[in-house]
């Protein structure tokens, strides 16, 4: 009995390793050729993504660039703006100034020739 137990486990044995050597060599070949597949579908595909993030490290480099000549113009846009507001208020002194000066002299040769108008007119008729 023992001896017609161990060929049946031998038998057995046989054929699983009959059906898993197959299965094995099968399956190595499919690891080799997904492997195979995959380093010739993927290398080209990361060494596109790899320039296309150059690329992208490139683009944004110029964007910080831009950037910071947009911030330069618009500080010295600002400084304009001061500079023109200054001059807008000194011409703005300047012209109240000459303005008030007009009147004060009109105002002044108006008087002045009142009073001698007036001192003519009373000498005149003094005589």
């Amino acid at each position: 009995m023992n001896t017609v137990l161990l060929v049946v486990i031998a038998v057995i044995l046989v054929v699983i390793a009959g059906f898993l050597v197959p299965l094995l060599i099968e399956l190595r070949k499919t690891v080799v050729s997904l492997r195979k597949t995959t380093e010739e579908e993927i290398a080209p595909a990361l060494e596109e993504l790899n320039l296309t993030l150059k690329s992208l490290r490139t683009i944004t480099d110029n964007v910080g660039e831009v950037t910071e000549d947009v911030k330069g113009l618009s500080h010295s846009v600002g400084e304009i703006g001061k500079t023109i507001g200054a001059v807008n208020m000194i011409v703005g002194n300047i012209g109240s100034s000459t303005a008030v000066r007009a009147a004060s002299l009109k105002a002044g040769v108006t008087a002045a020739l009142g009073y001698i108008i007036a001192h003519l007119l009373k000498k005149g008729e003094k005589k």
